[in-house]
């Protein structure tokens, strides 16, 4: 139990908040959701995993979840 009130406790940075936004009007513009590498080009990012280090944090804080099995694989938490 304590593991999950660390990782609600992960602060929110600016990176963090541009992912999700991103992820939040592409959702709205496609009506699906970015791959990582859209994510990478939206945003200006060379890796896929600086993008995936803040999708897990993100999914930490329960603000998206991750569907295993699928491409397009992220599920938002509002």
């Amino acid at each position: 139990m304590k593991k999950n009130i660390i990782k609600s406790k992960i602060p929110m940075t600016h990176k963090m908040m541009g992912v999700l936004n991103f992820i939040k009007k592409y959702i709205k513009k496609h009506n699906y959701c970015p791959t990582f590498q859209e994510m990478c080009d939206g945003l200006g990012y060379k890796s896929k995993n600086s993008i995936t280090n803040l999708v897990n944090r993100l999914e930490a804080r329960k603000e998206l979840k991750k569907i295993k099995g699928y491409r397009r694989n992220l599920e938002l938490h509002e």
